[in-house]
C-alpha cells in the first residue's frame, strides 16, 4: 500500500518519489510512468548493483543511477588501521612507560577507521546533494539499504500526480510527493546511465564523484 508524504515547500513542479521492489515490479512501474508521458529528462531511477555498467531493461531514453553494491575504497582506511595497530604494539614493546597509553590511543583510532569503513553510505550523498526533505530522506535511505529502488518523476501538471501515483501503487510501491523538482545526480562513486544513448544501448553517459 502506498503512503503519501507531501512537502510544503513552494514550487511550480511536483516530484513523485516511488519506493519500489527491485525486479519485475520496478521494470513495470518505470514503463507505466514513462507511458503516461513523463519525459526521459524528468525521470531518474536510483538503484544498487554489483556492476555499475549492467544494462537495465527500461524504456528508451530512461535515465538511471547505479550505486556500487560492494566494499570498494576500503583499502586505504584498512591500511591505516593496520598501521596504527603495528605502531601501537611497537611503542608498547620499546617504550613501555609511554607505549601502553600510546597503544590504547592507536587502537582506538584503528577501531574508528574500521567501523567507519564498514558503514554503508547508501543513497545519502545523492539525497543530501539535491536537498531532499530530511525526514523523508532518512526513510528513503533505509528502504534503499533494504534492497528497494527509488524512482523520481517530475511533472508540471498537477493532474499527472494521480495517474503516476496509481501506476506506482499497482506495483506495490510506497509513494511520496514533494512540491518542487528533485533531480538526483551521480555523486560518491555512483554512475549515471541513459538507455539507448548510443548504438550499443545504455552505456554510461556521465559520471560525477564527490
Amino acid at each position: 500500500m502506498g503512503i503519501s508524504r507531501e512537502s510544503q515547500e513552494p514550487g511550480s513542479e511536483y516530484t513523485m518519489i516511488g519506493v519500489v521492489n527491485d525486479g519485475v515490479e520496478l521494470n513495470q512501474a518505470v514503463k507505466e510512468v514513462r507511458d503516461l508521458g513523463v519525459g526521459p529528462d524528468d525521470m531518474t531511477v536510483v538503484l544498487k548493483r554489483p556492476a555499475t555498467a549492467q544494462q537495465e531493461p527500461f524504456p528508451q531514453g530512461t535515465r538511471y543511477i547505479t550505486i556500487p553494491d560492494d566494499r570498494r575504497g576500503l583499502e586505504v582506511p584498512i591500511g591505516f588501521a593496520v598501521s596504527f595497530v603495528l605502531l601501537g604494539i611497537f611503542f608498547a614493546l620499546v617504550v613501555p612507560a609511554i607505549g601502553i597509553p600510546t597503544f590504547v590511543v592507536f587502537m582506538s583510532l584503528a577501531a574508528i577507521l574500521v567501523a567507519g569503513s564498514f558503514t554503508r553510505v547508501g543513497i545519502s550523498p545523492i539525497l543530501t546533494d539535491m536537498e531532499a526533505p530530511r525526514q523523508e530522506a532518512g526513510i528513503w535511505n533505509d528502504e534503499f539499504e533494504m534492497g528497494r529502488v527509488l524512482v523520481f518523476a517530475t511533472v508540471r501538471d498537477r493532474k499527472m500526480i494521480r495517474p503516476i501515483r496509481e501506476a506506482l501503487q499497482r506495483q506495490g510501491a510506497t509513494y511520496y510527493i514533494v512540491n518542487r523538482r528533485l533531480e538526483p545526480r551521480a555523486v560518491h562513486q555512483a554512475t549515471l546511465h541513459r538507455i539507448g544513448s548510443s548504438d550499443l544501448g545504455g552505456p554510461i553517459i556521465g559520471a560525477q564523484k564527490a
